[in-house]
């Protein structure tokens, strides 16, 4: 998901289909956990987090399950939401944040590749549409090009749920 900031308003816009869309149409609440690693950001968008994997936050009238391997997350309340035929756009209004470790990590165009194919995955997912598979295929360029070894393992697991 990608959160956008226009002045001082915080939104995040989402299409059909999500199982974030779903949970905010049921609870007006979101947390946004923040990584860099990508096998993490990968098994995330395609597939349920075990149990193990998330610890469950309490917060003045609610309890809501955070990732406990990302950097930081925040929790949003989320208001004045627009529904239109293939997305919703929603106001984020920040409720609680927690920074869990900072490093500062050397941009890598692996990894901004993998985060850029697995957008174009769950497009593909949702409306089978070929050209995100090519677009795919454009990352994976660049990701066998530039990443890492965390960056291809991402990538082979991509591959798995596209």
């Amino acid at each position: 998901m990608g959160i956008i900031r226009k002045q001082d308003t915080v939104l995040i816009r989402l299409f059909k289909g999500s199982k974030t869309y779903q949970n905010i149409m049921a609870e007006n609440f979101l947390v946004a956990n923040v990584t860099n690693d990508p096998v993490l950001f990968v098994k995330c968008t395609f597939s349920d987090i075990e149990p193990d994997d998330i610890e469950n936050i309490t917060s003045p009238g609610r309890e809501f399950p955070v990732l406990k391997a990302a950097q930081s997350w925040v929790a949003f309340e989320c208001i004045n939401t627009k529904i239109a035929p293939e997305a919703m756009i929603a106001e984020l209004r920040p409720l609680r944040g927690h920074v869990n470790s900072f490093y500062p990590k050397a941009p890598n165009r692996g990894f901004n590749a993998i985060i850029e194919a697995t957008i174009h995955a769950t497009r593909y997912k949702i409306d089978g549409e070929e050209k995100y598979l090519k677009l795919i295929k454009f990352y994976e360029d660049i990701i066998n090009k530039c990443g890492g070894e965390r960056e291809k393992e991402a990538l082979r697991l991509l591959h798995t749920f596209v």
